[in-house]
């Protein structure tokens, strides 16, 4: 009997002891607490503009051209001015010294007598060709206003004329015929057939007045 009664108060304090223990340890025990920090933004730093100092670039020089300036090249304008003052053998004859030089060596070589323009202003010495062949024969053109056209035909040759006789006209110092001629405008002829014929032929914008006049400043290349 004394036995149980000894044994229930001593459980019963080692009951009590770890009621204590246990509530010992739970005030031992920090309850946790959370606390949310918010960060605080990082201050933006401005950036300090920076002066860059830039050069001006000084302008180059541009080299000077020490090269004199081309002189211009103006065509020379057709001869067309009759020699005022005729010198040499051919010193009649409109057209350049060489033209003239022309001339003069085609009078030693044909049999008959050369004649050739004096034209007015306005009128040059286009072109010529020549045959020394049964006799010889040579051919000259003379360019005018408008395109015009004054051809002389010298010597041998085979005269190409159709339509009719307008009357007399002039040669240089040779008495010929005047034609209206197709296509051309005007023609002049002297002794057709022979070996010392001659024939002027007009086309283009030309008068019966001009060609007449042109026909009869024909003038003699002398033989030298």
């Amino acid at each position: 009997m004394t036995t149980r009664r000894m044994r229930v108060p001593a459980l019963m304090t080692v009951a009590a002891g770890l009621a204590l223990a246990l509530a010992a340890c739970s005030a031992a025990s920090p309850t946790p607490i959370i606390i949310h920090v918010t960060p605080s933004p990082s201050p933006t730093t401005s950036a300090t503009p920076i002066a860059i100092s830039v050069a001006t670039p000084t302008p180059t020089a541009q080299p000077t051209d020490t090269l004199a300036a081309p002189t211009p090249t103006v065509p020379a304008a057709p001869t067309d001015v009759p020699t005022a003052a005729p010198t040499g053998p051919a010193g009649g004859c409109s057209g350049s010294q060489a033209n003239k030089d022309w001339w003069a060596a085609e009078s030693k070589h044909l049999v008959f007598t050369v004649y050739c323009g004096s034209m007015p202003s306005g009128w040059y010495f286009e072109t010529a060709n020549d045959n020394y062949n049964n006799g010889g024969m040579m051919y000259a053109e003379y360019k005018g206003p408008s395109g015009a056209t004054f051809s002389v035909f010298e010597g041998k040759f085979d005269p190409t004329i159709h339509g009719p006789s307008l009357g007399s006209a002039n040669f240089g110092d040779l008495g010929g015929t005047l034609y209206s001629a197709a296509p051309a405008a005007f023609a002049l002829l002297v002794n057709p057939g022979t070996t010392h014929a001659y024939q002027a032929v007009a086309s283009g914008s030309i008068t019966q007045a001009t060609f007449v006049n042109l026909a009869a400043r024909m003038v003699q290349v002398p033989k030298s």
